[in-house]
């Protein structure tokens, strides 16, 4: 099953999509507290897409739990540089995969074959580098859960958030009550 727990919400993925939690990576413990930061999750799709999931949640968990939210600028920036690095962090994977040669040699087959393999890390990250290089295949999803009533926190966040990404790149901002047409379901644990 495709269900993941993030920031005291409970994802459920679509079953044809192959997800990595960031954080449950051995690329995120080679590379934590580098000053790198990766999105929470990497999802390849069936229609050849690569989508990077960020998950924030600003509603109040307990009632001694103490919400502070960052400025829209300041939430697009953090957002924006996982984004960013996590692009960073697939180029930076697949070149130490090719310096093994029996690694560089099972990437090549991968990519002869053009059959996937789900199960392997290896040919996640490699198949997670060359969707990377089509700007247009790229999805960007925050799922930003806020007590805002109004629109104009998540326009401002979204509009900051834009310069983040490249020409091509698709934005997408989500919540549990306004799905915007994201295939996840997700409730509060």
């Amino acid at each position: 099953m495709n269900t993941f727990d993030e920031s005291d919400l409970e994802l459920t993925f679509p079953e044809s999509w192959i997800v990595r939690k960031f954080d449950a990576t051995a690329a995120y413990h080679s590379v934590s507290g580098h000053g790198l930061k990766g999105v929470d999750f990497m999802c390849l799709t069936p229609d050849g897409r690569l989508w990077f999931i960020e998950v924030k949640n600003y509603r109040r968990r307990k009632p001694a739990h103490r919400i502070v939210r960052r400025s829209p600028e300041e939430l697009a920036e953090h957002v924006g540089r996982k984004f960013s690095d996590t692009k960073r962090l697939i180029h930076v994977v697949n070149r130490a995969l090719r310096r093994r040669w029996w690694l560089a040699l099972k990437l090549y087959w991968y990519e002869l074959r053009k059959a996937p393999r789900p199960q392997s890390p290896h040919w996640f990250w490699y198949e997670a580098e060359r969707r990377l290089a089509f700007p247009r295949k790229l999805t960007c999803l925050l799922w930003l859960e806020t007590p805002e009533t109004g629109v104009h926190y998540e326009e401002a966040v979204a509009g900051a958030l834009e310069e983040w990404l490249e020409p091509g790149n698709e934005l997408r901002l989500a919540e549990m009550q306004r799905h915007a047409g994201v295939p996840l379901t997700v409730i509060p644990k």
